[in-house]
């Protein structure tokens, strides 16, 4: 009997200490999951900023025509609420009015960003704001986060840009990994085709705009595309690595995702393997270029969006050879330190954790190679953008912000220069970065004309003579709040406060 007693002690101590550790783990993934989100950052209270609102003239203004091809000059725009009412050089303005002196400034639509990512760092609404970007396409859903951070701006009508929201990623992945995994994470798996089209159905019920596919096999992207056909809801993202181009124009997908989802899928086709090798870099790219404007054409012809991300390529070379410079030339002290710090479950920005970073420096032709691999991967998304503009595929800003190097809303104006720099012109760039995006999006604004909402940006320089005059804001208007720059000021100060007081590691050296 005392044998027995001391066998069912033991198994009962065995079991106690396992659950504990169950637990402790569940917590501790849980914990470490906000915290590389970003959500233990303070969040600003956007309440406290003063805007006018109401009756609102700016006078005297240069205007960007709605062609986008040269700046208006002496324009006065009449906005009342979140509209634009009139707009010319000879108007008269109701003694009720707040008039704004816009004299030697220059207005341009807000500027949208159609791939962000914010994790549950709320503050990067704000950074958007500040850097005159009034449209976000969120690239993830985070579990209906963004969904409740819409319905709270509707709400209580505070100050944030207005978001378009794809539910996802969506991924088809094998293994038990991978589905606990997704019990902490926003990463909907989905390994048959009957539970895909639930999921559609239940997307469409929470009220997402749009599903975005990820790494799904051939069977299941089909059967989504096919379950939002019916439902009436949009599929965006990715060109999973298991579909050809083929697919995806016959699938109904609306938008790809990046630039350079078309050069892997050209690359697969090349070499089927999505990787580029030393030794065939040349006849890659000379592929590619016999390739580009045919796919340019078909994309055209099925009404297929693309979102550009010229920016993530241009830093990832940066990052893998040059870390700490890399980190210098960037607006580091605005990104939540959750984020930018990582964790044991998901790579920083810093060295040490960034998943970009050659750890080995020392290492003369590894860093060789990589600058020849990222240099050319880079050149196949400028070859492929270009033709895409010259055949007239509706090309959208997006900067993928929140990976690692692209910072929320700065690097939208990196964005709009990589873009000139490969050789569009700036009235093609504000184009993609204003009404190409709204369009995309839904949103009745990237214009200024009557009827339009009033997304405006205010600026000291002529982004038709430089396009880094997009960076020259005077003031920002969204859905007809007009914030001025001291106002914005104090937003940029309070928010790097808030991630100062939650920082765990010091970031002086990279200032």
């Amino acid at each position: 009997m005392r044998l027995k007693k001391l066998i069912k002690i033991f198994f009962v101590s065995v079991f106690s200490i396992l659950a504990l550790l169950i637990v402790f783990g569940v917590f501790k993934i849980k914990s470490e999951t906000k915290q590389l989100s970003g959500k233990n950052t303070g969040t600003i209270d956007p309440s406290k900023y003063e805007y006018l609102e109401g009756k609102i003239a700016i006078i005297s203004a240069n205007v960007l025509s709605p062609d986008a091809e040269k700046m208006i000059p002496n324009q006065t725009i009449l906005i009342e609420g979140n509209t634009i009412k009139e707009i010319g050089d000879s108007i008269s303005i109701p003694s009720d009015y707040q008039r704004i002196d816009a004299k030697g400034e220059y207005v341009i639509p807000g500027l949208n960003d159609t791939h962000v990512h914010s994790y549950q760092s709320k503050n990067d609404l704000l950074l958007y704001l500040a850097n005159g970007i009034t449209n976000i396409a969120m690239m993830n859903s985070w579990k209906g986060t963004y969904l409740e951070w819409r319905k709270e701006a509707e709400r209580e009508n505070i100050l944030r840009p207005k978001m378009y929201i794809a539910a996802g990623p969506l991924n088809t992945r094998k293994g038990t990994k991978n589905r606990i995994r997704s019990w902490f994470e926003p990463i909907p798996i989905y390994n048959s085709t009957s539970e895909a089209r639930k999921a559609v159905k239940d997307f469409k019920e929470q009220g997402y705009d749009a599903l975005k596919a990820y790494t799904l096999q051939r069977d299941i992207y089909f059967a989504i595309a096919d379950e939002a056909k019916k439902v009436g809801i949009e599929m965006v993202g990715h060109l999973t690595p298991y579909a050809s181009l083929d697919d995806l124009y016959k699938s109904g997908q609306s938008q790809v995702a990046h630039v350079e989802e078309l050069t892997k899928a050209v690359q697969r086709e090349f070499g089927g393997s999505p990787y580029i090798y030393f030794d065939n870099i040349e006849p890659y790219l000379d592929f590619l270029r016999g390739r580009a404007d045919s796919i340019a054409i078909r994309l055209k012809e099925n009404d297929i969006a693309i979102s550009t991300t010229l920016v993530v390529l241009s830093s990832i070379l940066q990052q893998d050879v040059a870390l700490p410079d890399y980190l210098k030339s960037i607006e580091l002290e605005y990104v939540n330190p959750g984020i930018l710090e990582g964790s044991v479950f998901n790579p920083g920005w810093l060295p040490g954790s960034n998943k970009y970073e050659n750890p080995n420096n020392s290492d003369t032709e590894g860093i060789k190679k990589a600058k020849l691999y990222w240099g050319t991967y880079e050149e196949a998304a400028n070859i492929m953008t270009r033709a895409l503009a010259r055949n007239g595929v509706l090309l959208t800003s997006g900067t993928d912000a929140g990976n690692p190097g692209i910072v929320p809303g700065f690097s939208l104006h990196e964005e709009l220069r990589l873009l000139t720099k490969i050789g569009l012109s700036n009235s093609e760039v504000l184009r993609i970065a204003t009404q190409n995006g709204s369009d995309w999006m839904g949103m009745n604004t990237g214009k200024i004309e009557k009827g339009r909402i009033a997304d405006l940006v205010i600026l000291k320089g002529n982004p038709l003579n430089d396009i880094n005059n997009t960076k020259t804001i005077q003031s920002v208007m969204v859905d007809g709040k007009l914030l001025k720059k001291v106002e914005i000021q104090k937003i940029l100060q309070d928010i790097i406060r808030a991630n100062n007081s939650s920082r765990k590691l010091s970031i002086e050296k990279y200032l």
